[in-house]
C-alpha cells in the first residue's frame, strides 16, 4: 500500500473515526489489498498495533482455527493483550476468552437455554414488554426512540432471562452502559469498574437470591451449575454479565439503527414493508443485521508464527475481525450496499462463526421480528425530530439518540 494511500485512511483505533459513520469506503479498500492491513495502536497489543481484517472467508478461516488463532488473551480490542493470570486478568473467566475445551464445557451449560426451539417459547413474554412499551410510547408526542425503545426492550428482555427483580433492573442497564462507553474511548479502567460492580451484584445479591428462591431463569440455571461443580464460580458469574452486556447492547443497536434507516431512507422503509409483506419478518431482519452488524469486530491472537489470507502473521499479533466490512464483501454478497430482503446470499458474519458463534442470536432476531410485528399492528408511523446521535466507540456500530414525533 503506498503511504498517500495510507495517509487517507481512518485510525482504526480512534473513535472519532467512528463518530459520524463507520468507514465503509475504507474497509473496501481495505479488502481489495492483499493480506491485511495493518493499524498502529498504543494499547491492548503487544507487537505495535492490529490486523485488520475485513474479508469474508478470511474471518471464516480464522475463526475455524481457535488452536492457531485464540480469544483467552482478549476477545475485543482494547481488551486485549491480557495475561494469562486470574490474578491479574479479571476477565478470564470470561466465555468470550475462552479457547477450546474448556469454552466448550462452559457454553454447553448455557447454550440450551438460547436454541431456536427454547426461544421461540419466549415470544408471549417478549410481545408483552414490547406492547407495554409501545403501549407507553403511544401516550407521548415526541420522544427519543433510543431511550424509550431501543433501550427498554432489550433490557428488559434480558433482565427477565436473568432473573432480576424489576426495581433493580434499571441500575443494571445503567453498569452496562457506563462499561460500553468506557470501552468505546479505551478507557480499560473505567471499564474495568462497570464491570465489577455489576459483577459483585450478581456474586452478593442475585445468585444469592436465586439459590434461596430458586425461578425459572438463566441465574438460577447458572447457581445450581456452579453448586453441581459444572461451571465454576468465576465463570458462572462472568457468564451471567457477558449475558447482560452483549444480549443488551447488541439488540439495542439493531433496534435502534433499523428504525434510523426506516425514517433516512425511503427505499428501506418501502422495502421493509414490502419485505415483510411478502416474506414475513424474519428475512427482514436477516438484511437488517447484516447491514447493520451492531458489534463490528472481534478479535484473535495468533499463537505462533502463521500465513493466513496470505499475510505473514506473527506470534502474539492481534487480528480484529471485522465482521461489518465482511459482511460487505463484494465476493460474497450482490450490491453489498444495497438493502436487500429478498438476496438469497443470507449467511453473514453478524454472530460470527465456528465456536464463538452467539448463542442468543435467535433472541436478537425475537426481539426485532416482534417489534416490527406489533407496530404494524398499531399503524405507527414515525419522522425524524432532530439529528440522529451516533455513539463514539470503535467496537459498537452504536447509535445513542434518535429523536422521532408521530408522522
Amino acid at each position: 500500500m503506498s503511504t498517500t494511500a495510507q495517509a487517507l485512511l481512518p485510525d482504526l483505533a480512534d473513535p472519532a473515526s467512528f463518530q459520524d459513520a463507520v468507514p465503509f469506503g475504507a474497509f473496501d479498500y481495505m479488502r481489495s489489498q492483499p493480506g491485511f492491513y495493518w493499524q498502529d495502536a498504543s494499547i491492548g497489543v503487544a507487537n505495535g498495533g492490529f490486523w485488520a481484517v475485513t474479508r469474508f472467508q478470511d474471518i471464516l478461516d480464522i475463526e475455524a482455527r481457535p488452536d492457531l488463532f485464540s480469544s483467552v488473551p482478549g476477545a475485543a480490542w482494547p481488551g486485549t493483550n491480557l495475561p494469562a493470570d486470574p490474578q491479574l486478568n479479571p476477565t478470564i473467566d470470561l466465555l468470550m476468552h475462552m479457547d477450546p475445551p474448556r469454552h466448550s464445557s462452559v457454553r454447553r451449560v448455557a447454550a440450551k437455554a438460547f436454541g431456536p426451539r427454547v426461544v421461540k417459547n419466549f415470544d408471549p413474554w417478549v410481545r408483552e414488554i414490547v406492547v407495554e412499551t409501545l403501549d407507553r410510547i403511544g401516550t407521548l408526542t415526541s420522544f427519543d426512540y433510543i431511550t424509550e425503545v431501543a433501550q427498554v426492550v432489550p433490557a428488559l428482555v434480558i433482565a427477565q432471562i436473568q432473573g432480576v427483580p424489576r426495581e433493580q433492573r434499571q441500575w443494571i442497564v445503567d453498569r452496562t452502559l457506563d462499561a460500553f462507553a468506557a470501552q468505546g474511548t479505551g478507557d480499560l479502567a473505567q471499564t474495568a469498574e462497570a464491570i465489577e460492580k455489576t459483577m459483585a451484584y450478581y456474586r452478593e445479591e442475585l445468585i444469592p437470591l436465586k439459590l434461596r428462591e430458586p425461578q425459572d431463569d438463566m441465574t438460577t440455571v447458572i447457581a445450581h451449575a456452579i453448586e453441581r461443580g459444572d461451571v465454576t464460580i468465576g465463570e458462572g458469574h462472568s457468564f451471567l454479565n457477558l449475558l447482560q452486556g452483549a444480549g443488551f447492547e447488541t439488540t439495542h443497536t439493531l433496534i435502534g439503527q433499523s428504525m434510523r434507516m426506516l425514517l433516512e431512507d425511503p427505499e428501506v422503509a418501502e422495502r421493509t414493508v414490502r419485505g415483510i409483506d411478502e416474506l414475513g419478518p424474519d428475512k427482514v431482519v436477516d438484511e437488517f443485521l447484516r447491514i447493520i452488524t451492531p458489534a463490528m469486530f472481534m478479535s484473535r491472537t495468533a499463537s505462533e508464527d502463521t500465513v493466513v489470507g496470505g499475510q505473514e502473521v506473527r506470534k502474539n499479533d492481534l487480528l480484529n475481525l471485522y465482521f461489518i466490512a465482511a459482511n460487505r464483501d463484494e465476493t460474497v454478497f450482490d450490491r453489498p450496499d444495497e438493502f436487500d430482503p429478498w438476496r438469497t446470499e443470507t449467511a453473514s458474519l453478524t454472530f460470527g462463526s465456528g465456536t464463538h458463534r452467539c448463542i442468543g442470536n435467535a433472541l436478537a432476531k425475537l426481539e426485532l421480528r416482534i417489534l416490527f410485528e406489533e407496530m404494524s399492528k398499531r399503524g405507527f408511523s414515525l419522522r425524524l425530530d432532530g439529528e440522529p446521535q451516533r455513539g463514539r466507540s470503535v467496537f459498537i456500530n452504536q447509535i445513542r439518540s434518535l429523536p422521532v414525533a408521530w408522522a
